[in-house]
């Protein structure tokens, strides 16, 4: 078999280099409800006590500290290490247990398999090509048992070709004890051919003590996976049948052109 083209990761994205803005920035999240979501969706297909879970791309890992506060076993992978060091101060603050690993999702391994897998956020994003793509779907393959679940909660398609949709906002501030975070999402560069785009992500923080503002701005190349390109690649890496889709991460909401389906969640089982 012809070996896979992996593009090359981008160098460090400032804003994975700084955390702690990451975070107050898109603390927006109900994190609690979230894993609720996912694991009524694992419910739904067969996944009903999941004693292990895994998260790709885990960033500050507020939903694996979740699980593992529920009594599951929780498994991070992640890239950058200024982001798993700071997940682990969190862990550590929580109390909780959780298994951290710097690693890329294309390429990674496990010694113990899990039960549940998640790439959430839009992270999936960061592999750009079909080849990228279908590299993840086997590294997480491989660390999942059979009949496990592989879930993606991916962007709309509708964001991609009506900027002015309302599904998600382009700007927002979010406002803390002594910081107010003004952060902006734009993109441009699109690629109709390579499905890419270029990601600006702004991120303003102004405190209350005096010291002086910070702006991190961040810019990386994006794959726009419509639904017909998931379909593909799923069926290209020979590990996983897919055996839903969804507008959120909520079994009741159905992936449509509605406005309630406001992101594109697939499910899938390892074979």
């Amino acid at each position: 078999m012809k070996s896979a083209r992996l593009s090359r990761p981008e160098k460090g994205s400032r804003i994975y280099e700084n955390p702690r803005l990451y975070d107050l920035a898109f603390s927006f999240r109900d994190i609690a409800e979230e894993a609720d979501g996912l694991l009524s969706l694992a419910h739904v297909h067969g996944v009903r006590e999941p004693k292990r879970v895994l998260e790709l791309a885990c960033g500050p890992g507020h939903h694996l500290r979740e699980f593992a506060k529920r009594g599951i076993a929780a498994v991070g992978i992640d890239l950058n290490e200024a982001m798993l060091a700071y997940a682990k101060r969190l862990a550590k603050a929580d109390d909780v247990g959780l298994e951290l690993r710097r690693g890329d999702m294309r390429s990674f391994r496990l010694r113990r398999r899990v039960d549940l897998a998640m790439c959430l956020f839009d992270s999936f994003a960061h592999c750009t090509s079909d080849d990228d793509g279908i590299a993840a779907l086997r590294s997480a393959g491989g660390a999942l048992r059979r009949g496990g679940l592989f879930m993606l909660e991916l962007t709309h398609p509708a964001d991609y070709f009506d900027p002015h949709h309302g599904r998600t906002l382009g700007k927002w501030t979010q406002r803390h004890p002594g910081v107010v975070v003004a952060a902006r999402y734009d993109t441009s560069a699109h690629d109709a051919v390579a499905e890419t785009y270029r990601a600006t992500l702004t991120i303003d923080a102004t405190y209350a003590d005096g010291r002086a503002p910070r702006k991190v701005v961040s810019k990386q190349l994006h794959r726009m996976w419509l639904r017909g390109s998931v379909a593909n690649i799923v069926a290209r890496s020979g590990m996983f049948d897919i055996v839903g889709w969804y507008g959120d991460l909520d079994e009741r909401v159905p992936f449509t052109m509605k406005m309630d389906s406001w992101r594109m969640v697939v499910v899938m089982r390892r074979r």
